[in-house]
Order: structure tokens, then C-alpha cells, then sequence
């Protein structure tokens, strides 16, 4: 069943120089090997609303979907018996396609979540995955908190430094996800919180007269905020050479 978010994120910056917003974005929830009929929806091919395989999963353009997230788990040693995966991910608008952060949820038999993939991207053309997972592979629960190093250079106000706090609370009808990013002087807290429902034609309708720009309205808010940080005088960091690991835990 193909799922519609309307979702809120928040960001806050910590540190001496503070920023915070808040506003409105879609996602879409895709399960693996699902038939699509909602009319302004289509999976690899344009519509109002989309998803491609090939900007998701892998290598930006040359992405290969649910295919590589299965082969990621794989190669990291973990059983796929019974797992399924649904992306959870900004829709492409007609062609506007950037997207900051994309979900692979891996949920067992029981629909209880037991990995996540989580994809970043930056305005830059780079991407870095981050595997998310309990050492036993028990359920990832509401206190469960799954811990990364940075190694995307995501924003030009931060360094390249420090450590991810992911955590999760998804439900049958919620989705609540936390990034909480820390370094010696200061971090980010990044929060995506909406209800699932069934995506209909309507859904698409009011998100497009809401929201009509897709992803050219997210890289002019990313942009917008820049300034902001800017005129704060908030210290500059140069873009690094990208990390040779496509995907770490």
C-alpha cells in the first residue's frame, strides 16, 4: 500500500550562534514490489508525483531502489528472511527531485523495525548512507538510539566532526523520526513527524497547491537559511573531500 506524510520538520542549531525553523513537507512511504493505480502517481516514470529508482539507493542518478538496500543488508551480514522494505522519501514535482534525506524502513514479519538505511544528501551532488541497527537486531523501539560518525559534509556552517543520534517511533498510523547531530561546540537537532495515510489523487491535489515547487521550494529554504547563518556571522567550513564509504554504521 502506497502511504502519504504530511509531514513537519524542525531544525535547531546548537552552540553560540542559534537558528531554528519549522515548515510543512511531503513524503511518500514505498513498499517493495507494490502496485501503483493512484491517479498522479507513477514509479519510474513522471507524473505530479514519483519516485525513481534511480535517485534513490546508490549512487545519485544511478540509483538501483529496493534492489540495493536489500544488497547493502546483505553485504553487512544481515538475514533479509521475511524483511520488508518500504522507502520513505520526498516525491519527485513533475521534475524538481532533491531531496536532504531519504529512509530505507526494514521491518520483520511482525512489522516491528529492525534496520534503518538512512540516505543523505547534499546540495553539493554528494551522498552518504548511514546503517542504522541494534548489535542483536532486536526491534529499533522508541528509546532505542542508533549512533553514527559524520562523514557528509552537509552544511557549510557545520564541521566535520562529530556524531549522529538517530532515533525512532513509527507506528502503523505515525511516523517520528529524530537526528540529533553533536560536536564539540555546538550541533544540530533535526526532527520529520507526520501521520501515514493512504495516498489518494486528492492528497496529491493539496500538496501540489500547498507545496507546487517540490524540491526547487526545499534547496530555496536550505539557501534561505544559509543566509540567515550568514548574516549571523555563523563561521564558514569549506567542503570537504568526500568520504570513499558510500554506506557506515
Amino acid at each position: 500500500m502506497l502511504e502519504y506524510v504530511k509531514a513537519k520538520t524542525y531544525h535547531s542549531r546548537k552552540g553560540k550562534i542559534r537558528n531554528s525553523f519549522s515548515y510543512g513537507v511531503d513524503y511518500l512511504l514505498l513498499g517493495d514490489e507494490e502496485r501503483h493505480t493512484v491517479k498522479g502517481f507513477s514509479h519510474n516514470k513522471l507524473n505530479f508525483f514519483s519516485i525513481f529508482d534511480t535517485d534513490h539507493g546508490g549512487e545519485i542518478g544511478r540509483g538501483k531502489g529496493h534492489a540495493w538496500a536489500r544488497a547493502i543488508l546483505i553485504e553487512n551480514e544481515i538475514n533479509i528472511t521475511g524483511l520488508r522494505i518500504s522507502l520513505l522519501a520526498q516525491p519527485r514535482m513533475f521534475f524538481s527531485k532533491f531531496t536532504p534525506v531519504s529512509f530505507w524502513l526494514c521491518f520483520d514479519e511482525e512489522v516491528k523495525l529492525r534496520v534503518v538505511i538512512v540516505e543523505v544528501n547534499n546540495t553539493f551532488g554528494d551522498r552518504h548512507n548511514y546503517l542504522c541497527y541494534n548489535d542483536d537486531l532486536s526491534e529499533i523501539k522508541t528509546n532505542s538510539i542508533l549512533t553514527s560518525k559524520k562523514l557528509l559534509h552537509v552544511s557549510p556552517f557545520q564541521p566535520m566532526l562529530g556524531d549522529y543520534k538517530f532515533l525512532f517511533d513509527i507506528d502503523d498510523k505515525h511516523i517520528s523520526i529524530r537526528i540529533e547531530y553533536a560536536h564539540e561546540s555546538g550541533g544540530v537537532i533535526a526532527t520529520l513527524e507526520g501521520n501515514r495515510r493512504v495516498l489518494t489523487s486528492k492528497s496529491i491535489l493539496v500538496a501540489l497547491l500547498k507545496r507546487p515547487f517540490g524540491s526547487i521550494r526545499v534547496l530555496a529554504l536550505i539557501h534561505f537559511q544559509a543566509i540567515r547563518l550568514w548574516i549571523k556571522k555563523a563561521p564558514f567550513k569549506s567542503r570537504p573531500k568526500p568520504s570513499s564509504k558510500a554506506v557506515s554504521r
